[in-house]
């Protein structure tokens, strides 16, 4: 694709949820589902936070998770406005562990829902059970709901890593329906951190392990952030975040059939960064260029990805596609006012319109406190050049 200097059209910032007393995070570990007419759900991490410790701001399940519902809001104007009443909540890790344990542990009779209903949806959870002889510390679970996230399972479906792995987890990017009727998804799992592909031919009840998808070559770094789209021409690919190794770059692999996959390439480039020349003297040097990518095909057959920055000017940005993946445009900034590096896991939907709606957590200037701006659930509007 020939370098362009032209920026997204149309851009409009909007305050979705979050106050200075909770720590709202992470929409790409609960997802997006556009049921059409206007009408969409987004799913995140909600959790109370005072900000004057360390560990009250940790991401992992000492810090905020521990305390974090997973919050389900529902817009009926394209994003526009997401009223309070319409809110559900998904699942509680600030429980006990003995009720989280429970929860996992159940086996009874489960519901019949068809994924392939417009009107279903499914969400990918993890959440902590303490170590165990039987289990690891970590579960992997999925819920799903056949009325458009009002109602949701009461038994989990829980997906298991491949051995000798010892975790998995899903990002709720969606999942693919294929011609005859069963499932994908593009998980992670550790250790060492590799992209892998799973299954499901009973609509979601169980989850398979069926191909690896990519890894680090290097052994030092690894693949994570898995979005997986399937081409026109029946291809499938899988976007997924290079971290340490090789790179620290966004890039793509392929598959004619799922099970053997093209070494991953990247799909962003040195020398051309439209960050460089925003970045003041005085902003802190280090930083990740890129986190969190999210691939989305639009309807007129473009795929744009959308990524978090967290390297000054921290924000969020873009880069497209008009050829199924072949080549890509430079990368465009969809703002870069973000106060503090702890940003990004963005989702995002095309609109009736034809504008992209992308949430995400952020911060700016005007609510730091001693660690770092307050989280809130953001969203953006734009339109490709």
């Amino acid at each position: 694709m020939t370098p362009t200097s032209e920026t997204l059209k149309d851009i409009e910032h909007i305050h979705i949820c979050g106050s200075e007393d909770t720590f709202c995070a992470h929409p790409r570990q609960g997802g997006i589902f556009n049921f059409g007419n206007n009408e969409i759900a987004l799913i995140h991490n909600h959790a109370p936070c005072r900000y004057d410790t360390p560990e009250s701001v940790m991401h992992d399940f000492g810090g905020y998770h521990s305390q974090a519902k997973i919050l389900l809001q529902r817009s009926f104007d394209g994003g526009a406005t997401w009223p309070q009443d319409q809110e559900v909540v998904i699942y509680d890790e600030s429980r006990p562990i003995e009720e989280r344990r429970a929860f996992v542990a159940q086996e009874s009779p489960r519901e019949e829902v068809d994924l392939s209903s417009p009107d279903s949806a499914i969400y990918f959870g993890r959440t902590y059970t303490g170590p165990t002889d039987e289990k690891p510390e970590m579960v992997c679970f999925a819920v799903r709901s056949a009325d458009r996230g009002k109602t949701w399972d009461r038994v989990p479906s829980i997906v298991s890593p491949p051995p000798p792995m010892t975790l998995v987890h899903k990002d709720s990017h969606p999942i693919l329906r294929m011609p005859d009727g069963t499932f994908l998804a593009a998980m992670s799992v550790a250790p060492p951190g590799q992209v892998v592909l799973y299954g499901s031919d009973d609509n979601g009840l169980t989850w398979e392990f069926l191909a690896r998808v990519a890894d680090d070559q290097s052994g030092n770094g690894r693949t994570t952030y898995a979005g997986l789209l399937q081409l026109p021409d029946g291809r499938l690919q899988v976007y997924m975040l290079n971290l340490n190794g090789e790179r620290n770059a966004i890039q793509v692999s392929e598959s004619e059939d799922g099970y053997l996959w093209s070494p991953p390439r990247p799909i962003v480039r040195v020398g051309c960064s439209p960050w460089a020349a925003r970045r003041k003297p005085a902003d802190w040097k280090f930083g990740m260029h890129y986190r969190s990518p999210w691939p989305l095909q639009l309807r007129d057959g473009r795929i744009v990805v959308v990524f978090g920055r967290r390297k000054p000017p921290f924000g969020l940005g873009c880069l497209f596609s008009e050829d199924q993946g072949a080549t890509w445009s430079p990368e465009l900034i969809i703002r870069d006012d973000a106060e503090h590096w702890d940003l990004g896991y963005p989702v995002a939907t095309e609109l009736d319109d034809g504008r992209i709606f992308t949430a995400y957590y952020f911060n700016v200037l005007g609510n730091e406190s001693p660690m770092g701006a307050r989280r809130f659930i953001a969203g953006s509007f734009f339109r490709l050049p």
